[in-house]
């Protein structure tokens, strides 16, 4: 009885859950009229050597990852940067993994950039119905996220890495080839084009009017299956049913920490132990701990499992919860230190062979880097 019928399912009417699966099906069409590949083939270049090789793949896909989901975007771009770094003499090893964690960071860019910022939107417009979080009010700290991970990934990939063998180029082809075709073939250049326009118009439309991004996503969307870009088979398929499914009842979860008073009397003790040393301590104690709760559960079930705690925290230290928001957003997405974390860890675990002991190795202090970044910049934008 903590909880009534209702509670349990307002989760399947929370706007952010319906924007996740729509834009999902909406960076399917991307995916199916090859605008991704185009994307990526006209951004990466050719470079030379493994710091510029690195850089090259971070730069475009932080910005894919900004407006498209992140394991699409991740499932694309693999065979194409096996193929790419072959040839430039760089190992799967070396490029995977950051592959990855690029998804992760370009994510925090902007607010459809993953499904955790429209999941992290929902649940503050419903504790505040006059707070509407913008398509790039996240851009700033996303952007200091993006940058100081990126600067770790170059720096500290050569030394913490495997080097792993390099295939030759013709096998890793291949495997590109073959991926390339389970993708489904291009549908046209005129669709190409119309796709990558109607996601400029997303964009800019849901920028202007936030509130309105499950309308305007759901036009598009309907826009892009009359138009041929993608079948409405691939677009059920691309709305992932089991991960909308667990975020929608997390909600439900949350509703109950709320009454059942633990909400309450977790904040009650978190206040009595960090409070008295100020809101940036308790900003870095609320990064610390969702990174750590990521590590064992998914990134939308950390935003709202702990936000009924961190707006009970922040109203008993007496400030504002936006910025604890905006630095719990960012924590849930860096999810950097485990290949079960994240399902774009996953992916390139398989690829690209990676141990549990890399990810530790390699993602743990990128943790903590992007803490330092961005915990600071959440307390001076938001507070």
């Amino acid at each position: 009885g903590v909880i009534t019928m209702k509670d349990a399912l307002d989760g399947f009417r929370s706007e952010g859950v319906v924007a996740v699966g729509v834009m999902c099906a909406v960076a399917k069409s991307v995916q199916a009229t090859g605008g991704l590949q185009l994307i990526a083939k006209l951004l990466l270049g050719n470079p030379q050597g493994r710091f510029m090789t690195v850089l090259r793949m971070m730069l475009p896909v932080l910005a894919i990852s900004a407006f498209l989901n992140n394991t699409p975007v991740c499932a694309m771009m693999m065979p194409i940067l096996m193929e790419w770094g072959a040839a430039r003499g760089v190992s799967s090893k070396q490029l995977l993994m950051p592959l990855s964690f690029a998804t992760m960071l370009g994510g925090t860019i902007t607010l459809i950039g993953s499904s955790t910022n429209l999941v992290a939107a929902g649940a503050a417009s419903k504790q505040d119905p006059n707070f509407a979080m913008g398509m790039f009010d996240i851009t700033k700290v996303g952007l200091i996220n993006a940058a100081a991970g990126t600067l770790y990934v170059l720096v500290a990939g050569s030394k913490l890495l495997p080097e792993g063998e390099l295939q030759p180029v013709s096998s890793v082809a291949r495997a590109g080839e073959t991926a390339t075709q389970q993708a489904g073939a291009p549908r046209g250049s005129v669709r190409l084009w119309l796709t990558l326009a109607l996601l400029v118009s997303t964009m800019t439309l849901a920028a202007q009017q936030p509130k309105r991004l499950v309308t305007v996503a759901l036009g598009t969307l309907c826009i892009l299956l009359r138009a041929g870009c993608m079948d409405l088979k691939d677009a059920w398929k691309a709305i992932n049913g089991p991960v909308l499914l667990s975020i929608a009842l997390s909600f439900a979860l949350g509703e109950a920490i709320k009454k059942s008073d633990l909400a309450t009397i977790v904040a009650d003790k978190v206040v009595e132990l960090v409070a008295p040393f100020g809101s940036l301590v308790l900003l870095f104690a609320i990064y610390f701990v969702a990174i750590a709760i990521g590590m064992v559960i998914s990134n939308n079930a950390v935003v709202t499992l702990m936000f009924p705690i961190v707006v009970r925290v922040c109203e008993g230290a007496g400030i504002s919860w936006k910025a604890a928001l905006y630095a719990l957003t960012m924590a849930a997405s860096a999810s950097f230190s485990t290949p079960v974390s994240y399902q774009t860890n996953l992916m390139v675990a398989e690829a690209g062979k990676y141990a549990f002991a890399d990810f530790i190795r390699f993602g743990l202090p990128l943790q903590l880097v992007c803490m330092l970044a961005t915990v600071p910049a959440c307390y001076v934008l938001f507070s």
